[in-house]
């Protein structure tokens, strides 16, 4: 990951989705998410009422998730000082649809259960799939988990 964020700060051509194996998994940060920007909710709204020639359905707006999450590692970069990288998973946000109902305290239980304690267990092999954004090229997020047995 280190070597990435290097070409992604050097070079204007530098990959922008790749697969990293992180060497030590140290956290996974739960915070509250904040509902989405006036931004994103404009988006949100010119989709919910854009024509569609071929469909007449309504279609539902997307409601932001209950949480936000983010991976904090170290990669095998020598001298790897961390990484601190937001989780956009849509299997994040897909279980805490399913956990709809429970306290916020136990819904971090169990996504930690899962994306930390399941996920992120040594006999797992485990690898982070991670891109950027066009806007933020030095920016990159985990885009999904990837976590064959050993």
């Amino acid at each position: 990951m280190c070597r990435i964020n290097r070409a992604a700060t050097e070079r204007a051509d530098a990959h922008s989705l790749a697969l990293v194996r992180p060497r030590e998994v140290i956290d996974l940060t739960l915070t509250r998410h904040p509902g989405w920007s006036k931004d994103e909710q404009r988006k949100i709204d010119a989709y919910v009422n854009q024509l569609d020639m071929l469909n007449n359905q309504d279609r539902t707006p997307l409601e932001a998730p209950r949480f936000k999450a983010s991976y904090r590692y170290r990669c095998y970069e020598p001298g790897c000082r961390g990484h601190d990288q937001g989780l956009l998973d849509w299997e994040f946000v897909a279980l805490q649809r399913r956990l709809t109902g429970l306290s916020d305290e136990e819904t971090c239980r169990q996504l930690r259960a899962k994306f930390l304690t399941m996920m992120c267990n040594p006999r797992h092999d485990l690898a982070f799939y991670v891109g950027n954004q066009a806007k933020r090229v030095r920016v990159f997020s985990v885009l999904g988990v990837y976590y064959p047995g050993r």
